[in-house]
Order: C-alpha cells, then sequence, then structure tokens
C-alpha cells in the first residue's frame, strides 16, 4: 500500500468523523431547544401559579379584582350553589384554578407516556370532584384562559371519568 493510499484513507476517516460529530451537534442542539421551550412554559405555569396563590392567600387583593374585573355576579351565584360566602367561594375557585394551571405546566412539558398517565390519572380523579368541575365548567380563571389542546385534554378526561 502507497503513502497516497494511506493519507486518503485517513482523510476519509477525517471527514466522517466530522460529519458524525455535526450530527451529534445538531442533535444536541435540538433536545437543549426542546429543554428550553419546557422549561420556559414551566416558568410562566409557574408566574401565573403563584399569582393564583397570593391571590387566593389575599383577601383584600382577591376582593378588589373580584370588584374590578367585574366578577361580583360569577361569585355571588357561586357562593348560593355553594352555600358558601362569596369570600369563601372565590377563594376556593382560585384555589381551584391552582390546579388546573399546575396539571397544564406538567401537561405541557410532558414526554414520557409514563408521566402522562399519571397526569391523566390525577385531573381525572381530582378534576372530576364535583366542586372541580364546576370550576372547569364556569370559572373565568382557568377554562377560558388556558391553551385550547390542554382544554380538549381534560375536557376528554372528564367525560371519560363521568362515564
Amino acid at each position: 500500500m502507497n503513502w497516497d493510499a494511506i493519507g486518503a484513507i485517513g482523510e476519509l476517516l477525517g471527514a466522517l468523523v466530522v460529519v458524525v460529530t455535526l450530527a451529534y451537534l445538531a442533535v444536541q442542539v435540538r433536545h437543549a431547544k426542546t429543554a428550553t421551550a419546557d422549561q420556559s412554559r414551566l416558568y410562566r405555569a409557574t408566574a401565573v401559579r403563584e399569582i393564583i396563590l397570593e391571590t387566593c392567600r389575599d383577601d383584600a387583593l382577591r376582593m378588589l379584582q373580584i370588584k374590578a374585573w367585574d366578577m361580583e355576579p360569577y361569585y355571588e351565584s357561586l357562593a348560593e350553589k355553594l352555600g358558601v360566602t362569596i369570600e369563601e367561594a372565590s377563594k376556593l375557585d382560585w384555589g381551584n384554578g391552582y390546579y388546573f394551571w399546575m396539571w397544564w405546566g406538567q401537561w405541557a412539558s410532558t414526554t414520557e407516556s409514563r408521566d402522562m398517565k399519571e397526569i391523566e390519572h390525577v385531573v381525572a380523579g381530582l378534576g372530576g370532584l364535583p366542586v372541580m368541575r364546576e370550576h372547569w365548567e364556569t370559572s373565568p380563571v382557568s377554562r377560558p384562559l388556558l391553551d385550547t389542546d390542554f382544554v380538549e385534554f381534560v375536557d376528554e378526561l372528564l367525560s371519560r371519568a363521568s362515564r
């Protein structure tokens, strides 16, 4: 074998290594972008949940928002339906909203089928409770604001759970 042939084989192997390395880097970049998007969704969901939780904790803030956002008729109706005060109904409603926003964050970033089954189980179980179902169907702080694909996901789970 002559040196030119050995050099050509070396160049070919070197080029192959470069191609494999670039392919590996492309896959890593794609995974990094996916992870970043998932993290961003989780941060958004966390921020919304923190706002909801603070609204749930701070009676003055919650009652001011209800008044400013013209949500009093909704909470009066909910309070009458549940047999509680408007303040209690609003606290319960915002607390229930916390769950749906948490589930949205989990749903939006889940890729493993095992994790998805867990989310389905929890959403169908807790979401199927009468007060949670009432929240899901009527509350202005969850369903109208959430991703339409997630809304369809929850609707499907709740319809299966009620059969």
